[in-house]
């Protein structure tokens, strides 16, 4: 870095001779050449992002999911918003584990960043052990969307709604759910259900969310808790939505119900947010927080994502800091209690 002339060290051993007293003199010149050499070789602070260096939106999960929609339409106002490359990366895998563990033990530079989901950050650490600390691993930098996960059945079940699910299962018959995988939010949104419910379905895991919907729309299996990527199939009659895991309405299924409209207490918010690695400069987690701020307020960017039912929004870092530590007391309560396992 280039010191400003009065700054160098002659000159400015030069100057403070001149206003010191003469028994002083000797030491504030020493003092000022050591000041002078530490400055040279201070690094110089570029704007972030430079121009031309691209930054990489990682995703723990293959393209076409919801996260992924969500991260390809905001690298796009992103790329705008701060003139540099915004790029997709999806490393998939262990649910999110992976990319989670990979963008922590990235350059904390902002060039790397994450698209956190709540299965590798408040539920999966509480299951197995993880490569990470899951509390300051990875920097919050803004939550980007919300959304409701969705009850469904084969509409040739017999199942029409909520209260008829919990009779079934009250009835002794063997009810059983599907989700995408152990430690996922489909499984604890089942799991919460079934303690609140006072009723004990039976957990049928699979490798992501696709074979379990699709067990669940030939019958095999009874119900699923899916996030609002199931509007299609409901929309074409394949599945019968009978409640949203949100404590309100959910504008993107119009007519369907709360489940705590039948379970007091019950309410699930899934959410996406952004982080970067848990050492990344607060300058930098700010000028990231305001460029998604913005992005998420873009009505082409709420337009394609309300197309796939979420609800674009925007957090403080701490805001979205405070979230995460809520659901890990959260999870890890229910975990417990439920005696819930990777097994």
């Amino acid at each position: 870095m280039k010191l400003a002339s009065a700054y160098q060290p002659a000159v400015l051993a030069s100057t403070l001779a001149r206003l010191a007293p003469r028994r002083a003199r000797r030491g504030l010149a020493a003092l000022a050449v050591a000041l002078g050499a530490c400055a040279a070789t201070l690094p110089a602070h570029a704007a972030y992002p430079e121009a031309g260096t691209p930054i990489r939106l990682v995703v723990g999960f293959p393209p076409g999911g919801g996260a992924d929609v969500l991260a390809r339409a905001a690298a796009v106002g992103m790329s705008k918003a701060l003139n540099t490359n915004v790029i997709v990366e999806n490393r998939p895998g262990a649910s999110g584990i992976i990319a989670t563990d990979y963008v922590a033990r990235a350059a904390p530079d902002g060039y790397t960043l994450y698209l956190g989901t709540p299965g590798s950050l408040t539920i999966l650490p509480f299951l197995q052990k993880v490569p990470y600390d899951p509390a300051t691993a990875l920097a919050p930098v803004s939550v980007l969307v919300t959304m409701p996960n969705i009850l469904v059945t084969n509409p040739a079940s017999g199942i029409n709604s909520v209260a008829d699910l919990i009779a079934r299962a009250k009835s002794g018959k063997d009810v059983t759910y599907a989700s995408g995988g152990n430690g996922t939010i489909g499984q604890m949104a089942a799991e919460q259900f079934n303690m609140l419910a006072g009723i004990k379905m039976r957990h049928i895991p699979y490798k992501g969310t696709t074979p379990a919907l699709t067990d669940v729309v030939s019958g095999l299996v009874d119900v699923t808790f899916s996030d609002p990527s199931v509007r299609t199939l409901t929309e074409g009659g394949k599945l019968k939505a009978l409640a949203v895991t949100t404590a309100g309405p959910s504008g993107e299924f119009p007519g369907v119900p709360p489940i705590g409209a039948t379970v007091p207490g019950y309410e699930l918010a899934n959410w996406y947010g952004v982080l970067a690695p848990g050492a990344t400069p607060k300058a930098v987690i700010d000028t990231l927080n305001h460029a998604f701020a913005g992005v998420m307020k873009e009505p082409d960017v709420i337009k394609v994502l309300a197309s796939s039912g979420m609800t674009a929004t925007s957090s403080t870092p701490a805001q979205f800091g405070e979230l995460m530590a809520r659901e890990r007391i959260k999870w890890s309560d229910l975990i417990k209690k439920a005696h819930i396992s990777l097994d």
